[in-house]
């Protein structure tokens, strides 16, 4: 107790750091700490912001034919090259950017959503719902993924026809052949995104389910339940963001997995259709074609971008998941 005419001088408090000092400094240290993951997250920066800019990007028309100049190795006008048409590689590349991240993002997000209403409700409620909604993930997941997503594409098609590029109903949506930005190609990739995200979801939901039936033993949900809780905020106020976590790892993980299939099925010539270019569609009809012409710059520049933002993106989820999920944490 402090004696009468003394100066009492209190402790200051040190000010809350700012939301972006603090996003700042767990961005620094997750750099530091989980170098390759920020590689991975600097490839997925770099190729959304080439995406998004890439008509502004490209050195000539991505469908600009230059026949005298077919088969030309990289040099100073053409970096990359030409294909048999004389159609600039580099171009093509940059422009099927636009699609390895609509793919990319579009399925990972829909089938997050999609495996957390199936793996959230089948785990939450149990009994007969959860017996029933298993059995049909069982079924599904029993069924070959590229065959599954070769037929959902042969089915809807992929030219961005239909209701929102889905190839059915009324022609609704942006049209794709009237633009190159990256909001008319969405609906070029609509198929693509719409059957890869059924597939993640599939097994994506077995994981949440587990997740969801850890948490809804924890005695905070009894006690909420006790309160009078109904079973929809339950799993909005308490089960969703204790999920949350496995949630984002579930979708950095399937993010160069969904990039690597529809690589595959353009390669396969079941994606996207042409003129419009995409990785795996360069490397399939020119790549393994011309190949043996003296022209593998055909083979190697998009198999070189399919491999670095496969690797990056897988990278980061691995990082991510070793952050986030609480078991891994200092494992590593």
């Amino acid at each position: 107790m402090a004696r009468s005419g003394e100066l009492v001088v209190g402790r200051l408090e040190e000010p809350l750091p700012s939301l972006s000092s603090r996003w700042l400094k767990g961005l620094w240290w997750f750099i530091r700490r989980k170098p390759l993951g920020a590689f991975g997250l600097f490839v997925l920066v770099a190729t959304i912001v080439i995406a998004v800019l890439s008509p502004w990007l490209t050195t000539f028309p991505y469908t600009q034919q230059h026949l005298s100049d077919s088969l030309q190795d990289p040099n100073g006008t053409y970096w990359f090259g030409t294909d048999k048409q004389g159609r600039d590689i580099f171009s093509r590349i940059v422009i099927g950017s636009q699609v390895t991240v609509l793919v990319g993002m579009g399925t990972v997000t829909l089938a997050a959503i999609l495996s957390t209403i199936v793996g959230g409700v089948s785990g939450y409620f149990g009994g007969k719902v959860d017996i029933i909604t298993q059995r049909v993930v069982d079924i599904w997941v029993a069924l070959p993924p590229i065959f599954l997503l070769i037929t959902f594409v042969s089915v809807l098609g992929s030219g961005g026809d239909g209701f929102l590029g889905l190839g059915r109903g009324p022609d609704f949506g942006l049209n794709p052949f009237k633009g190159d930005w990256i909001w008319y190609t969405f609906f070029r990739s609509t198929v693509v995104i719409f059957s890869l995200g059924i597939i993640f979801a599939g097994y994506g939901s077995r994981i949440i389910r587990g997740a969801v039936l850890s948490v809804k033993e924890n005695m905070y949900v009894d006690a909420a339940r006790a309160m009078g809780a109904g079973d929809v905020r339950i799993m909005f106020r308490y089960i969703l963001p204790n999920i949350l976590p496995v949630v984002i790892i579930l979708a950095t993980v399937n993010l160069g997995a969904a990039v690597l299939a529809e690589a595959t099925i353009s390669f396969l010539g079941f994606g996207i259709q042409a003129p419009f270019p995409t990785w795996g569609q360069i490397l399939g009809t020119d790549g393994r074609t011309y190949a043996q012409d003296s022209a593998s710059h055909l083979m190697w520049f998009p198999g070189a971008a399919i491999f670095i933002s496969v690797y990056g993106f897988n990278m980061l989820g691995d990082a991510l998941r070793d952050v986030l999920d609480p078991r891994l944490r200092g494992a590593r």
